[in-house]
């Protein structure tokens, strides 16, 4: 194992900071109050490394959305772990149907599902010779009948309201078909900045009374929900031909392009990966310092190969990458030349694109560093330092780049008159 100094900070600041974040077993259990949120949200602090995925390609998890073919040849299946425990929770799931705008759409359960809607979760196996013992759940979701937005809740046994995760997920059924393509802003000071998406629908195979009303269209980047552009209307219908076009010159279809994503790499614990410039281990825990890093906010773009915000669960040391990885306290460290006036949040699928105090920047006046830590499974990840409450360019201290590579969905619903809600008939990721 490698062990560097680290500049201007002491392993006393260390243990100062760090013990704000260790996750101990007599604080796991923060089951109060529970609102239920129909985001992508881990409701607990022992819950941990919950992923939703298409089942078959179990190392690429978190890579692609969660999105499937009314056919479902191949189902999702979520995993995630308890921390902290030996014995196994009792956990059961039900699935909510929603609007293209993730309310709930009110439509009967059997109209949309085959079987009563109370799910038991009972595919579980605990960790191999880990430092932090858990357990871990598998969960095949059960097929539905209509396509559309799902919300798959987990709640802890008796108590529905004792909700420990929801995931979104997505059924298609493509009636319509999708023409995109991801090019330059129109706008002049935009065109090194944003990406712009020009796309048109076919609906020839699937006539639609009035397309104006009855179709919603949602554009998603790199898998995220938070910055999702919702509401976009057609430039131009095209009855003759059932083609409907959209070309905006107001930016209604641009996003900020950002930057390739920052990343490291905690497969081992014996060696430091990519990124990784100590890691400490003790009887009880591990912990991974990375790198200083600072703003990349004014340099120029240079591509680095990403997972666009993604991680894979993995590990270089065991057979079981879901069994034998452990939990690892990541440090992060941002140096500035000063402190700015909005939180910094380190963000990405590790943190479901999420913003609050377990993932925000702590400065720190000694040494003029922000500071964080996460506690994560073994593996690779991808990560940037995001500014959410920066509206005008919440990517500040990454910059954004038109050349930057990044991974678009398009989802088009129809208001069915039959079902009063909205259905997803077209799908296409590019």
């Amino acid at each position: 194992m490698k062990f560097i100094k680290l500049p201007f900070i002491s392993y006393i600041s260390f243990l100062i900071f760090s013990s704000n974040i260790h996750v101990s077993a007599s604080e796991i259990n923060d089951s109060g109050n529970k609102k239920l949120e129909f985001i992508n949200k881990i409701y607990e602090k022992n819950i941990k490394t919950a992923i939703l995925y298409q089942a078959g390609d179990a190392e690429a998890t978190s890579l692609f959305p969660a999105a499937i073919p009314l056919a479902q040849q191949i189902p999702l299946v979520l995993r995630f772990d308890e921390i902290y425990t030996d014995n196994a929770d009792y956990y059961k799931a039900k699935i909510i149907h929603c609007d293209y705008n993730w309310l709930p759409s009110g439509l009967p359960e059997l109209q949309y599902l085959n079987e009563y809607n109370e799910f038991v979760i009972d595919q579980y196996e605990f960790s191999i010779a880990t430092k932090v013992p858990y357990t871990h759940f598998v969960f095949q979701v059960p097929k539905v009948k209509l396509p559309g937005n799902y919300l798959l809740v987990v709640y802890r046994e008796p108590d529905e309201n004792d909700i420990i995760i929801t995931r979104r997920f997505v059924v298609y059924d493509n009636k319509v078909s999708i023409l995109a393509r991801k090019g330059v802003s129109t706008g002049i000071a935009e065109r090194r900045l944003n990406q712009q998406i020009d796309f048109e629908i076919n609906y020839s195979n699937f006539p639609i009374q009035n397309p104006y009303l009855d179709i919603q269209v949602v554009i998603k980047q790199n898998d995220r929900w938070d910055n999702a552009i919702f509401g976009l209307k057609p430039t131009t219908i095209k009855e003759d031909i059932y083609k409907l076009e959209y070309r905006h010159f107001d930016f209604q279809n641009n996003f900020r392009a950002g930057n390739e994503f920052r990343f490291f790499d905690i497969r081992s614990t014996h060696y430091g990966g990519r990124n990784v410039e100590k890691t400490d281990i003790t009887d009880t825990r591990i912990d991974a310092y990375l790198y200083f890093d600072k703003s990349r906010g004014f340099e120029p773009y240079s591509y680095i190969r990403d997972l666009n915000g993604g991680f894979i669960i993995q590990n270089s040391e065991g057979r079981d990458n879901f069994l034998e990885s452990d939990y690892i306290y990541v440090h992060f460290f941002l140096r500035l030349d000063e402190k700015l006036n909005q939180d910094i949040f380190v963000s990405g699928k590790l943190t479901d694109w999420r913003y609050g105090n377990f993932n925000k920047m702590k400065y720190i006046e000694a040494s003029g560093l922000y500071h964080t830590t996460l506690l994560l499974k073994q593996g690779l990840y991808d990560f940037i330092y995001y500014i959410p409450k920066n509206k005008e360019n919440p990517y500040l201290l990454e910059g954004n780049h038109y050349e930057t590579r990044n991974d678009y969905e398009i989802l088009v619903y129809y208001k069915s008159p039959m079902y009063n809600t909205y259905l997803l008939v077209g799908y296409v990721r590019f």
